[in-house]
């Protein structure tokens, strides 16, 4: 052992991280600090939502907001992952007419967009809620809650451009908590008098709040672009985001695939089930998407760096300390689900078994770490596009065969399997694009076999 790795072990474990590795834990801690007030403020919304409302009005407002968080996500255009890894790059190399060229059009392509998806909602709710899920009752919820769709759009665009800026506490702020925290206040103040309107009415209030608090975030963080002109190509940046759009699609479709299905073959008392335990199970991602904040910037300037080894550290050590923060999370929700599941009134028990299964197919998604990420940021946006094509398939197919056999059962079994099918498939991909492995192998016991076999041929 030479004297520098002596010296080494008598540091203070962060000490001891290299300096991009330092500035994940850093980023990571304050992004998941403000992820877990936003977390906590959601699932206290997702119990006053399940305590105030009936397990069918539950159903009801999930599927509204299923079909809304599909319409702003095609409104983003893939631009919000885009925006991330431009601005990052761009920052790293101090390009400021690149900045300022990406934000200007990036967001105005995105706000034209979602206004015409707000106008097709406002006229379609009457369709969609009779005739597509038969369900009369949606329409009024679905109308309204339309209205939310250009401000949800452009609050999380302004979000992943604070992210780029390394704007931590700033993005998740806009990102996590302005949303639940004003939708808890309008619920709890009114929603013993209209009831499922003002669970919708809430949610809109706090959408044009968050696009308010991120403008003003982003004009104080770029003072000094406003003398400069922006450039930047839109060919390259539409080239980036319109894998990403896809991606983006699928993977909201992969999300909220069951609760339509649900809608459409069970009662509404099934999809609001199956939503409350599919949101609890979300929390074991919740580091996850806190790292994942911090990351995302960072691979981007260490792959435009060429920077290969502190790459590859820097993906490893990231995914290790998911795994760290998700384990006590999956116990939690394996060992007593039926407790969890209880705080949303003793109506939703009999979801506790479909909370365990979600929450085993969560951890594999930390246990594969950032591969989405890594793929996004060095350019490989049309891999992780193909990566959620087949794993979308692979999950309609499962919940077409296992929803009419085993209902919300058979709904968790094929999210669980086809969300781990999805990481463990775009980790392979990272390695066999970029030679980097995301799978802390040597904590799994797997390295000396994955070795032998083939990852360090």
């Amino acid at each position: 052992m030479d004297q520098k790795t002596k010296r080494l072990q008598h540091l203070p474990l962060v000490a001891r991280l290299d300096r991009h590795m330092r500035e994940i834990v850093r980023g990571a801690s304050i992004a998941f600090m403000v992820r877990l007030l936003g977390g906590g403020l959601a699932f206290g919304f997702n119990v006053l939502v399940a305590r105030i409302l009936s397990p069918e009005n539950t159903g009801v407002f999930f599927l509204a907001f299923a079909i809304i968080t599909i319409a702003n996500t095609i409104g983003r255009l893939g631009l919000d992952n885009a925006l991330v890894r431009f601005i990052a790059a761009g920052a790293a190399i101090k390009d400021w007419r690149a900045v300022k060229g990406v934000y200007t059009k990036g967001i105005r392509f995105s706000a034209l967009v979602s206004s015409g998806i707000t106008l097709i909602c406002l006229a379609g709710a009457p369709f969609i809620s009779c005739q597509l899920f038969a369900k009369p009752e949606l329409a009024e919820p679905l109308r309204w809650m339309s209205l939310s769709i250009l401000p949800m759009t452009l609050f999380f665009l302004y979000s992943e451009m604070l992210k780029g800026f390394k704007l931590i506490f700033q993005s998740q702020l806009v990102a996590s908590v302005i949303l639940p925290a004003i939708s808890i206040l309008g619920l709890w103040f009114f929603g013993s008098r209209f009831g499922i309107m003002a669970a919708v009415w809430a949610h809109n209030l706090a959408a044009f709040a968050a696009i308010l608090l991120g403008i003003i975030f982003w004009y104080r963080a770029t003072r000094h672009l406003d003398c400069l002109g922006g450039h930047f190509e839109i060919r390259r940046l539409l080239d980036s985001s319109m894998p990403l759009l896809w991606v983006n699609i699928m993977n909201v479709m992969m999300t909220w695939l069951p609760i339509f299905l649900l809608g459409l073959w069970c009662n509404s008392a099934g999809v609001g089930f199956y939503s409350v335990a599919n949101r609890v199970s979300i929390l074991i991602a919740l580091l996850l998407i806190a790292i994942n904040s911090i990351c995302a910037p960072k691979f981007a300037a260490l792959y435009r760096q060429g920077d290969h080894g502190a790459f590859q550290s820097t993906v490893i050590n990231s995914t290790k300390l998911m795994i760290l923060f998700a384990t006590p999370a999956l116990a939690l929700l394996i060992t007593v689900p039926g407790w969890v599941m209880e705080l949303f009134g003793s109506s939703f028990l009999e979801a506790a078994p479909i909370l365990r299964i979600l929450a085993l197919g969560q951890f594999v998604n930390a246990v594969t770490g950032s591969v989405a990420y890594v793929l996004m940021m060095s350019g490989n946006e049309r891999l992780v596009r193909n990566n959620i094509a087949m794993a979308l398939v692979l999950s309609v197919f499962l919940h077409i065969i296992l929803i009419p056999w085993a209902g919300i059962m058979g709904a968790a079994i094929a999210t669980a399997l086809s969300l781990a099918v999805k990481n463990l498939h775009a980790a392979y991909l990272v390695w066999s694009t970029l030679r980097i492995y995301t799978i802390p192998l040597d904590w799994l016991g797997l390295r000396r076999v994955m070795k032998s076999l083939y990852f360090e041929k």
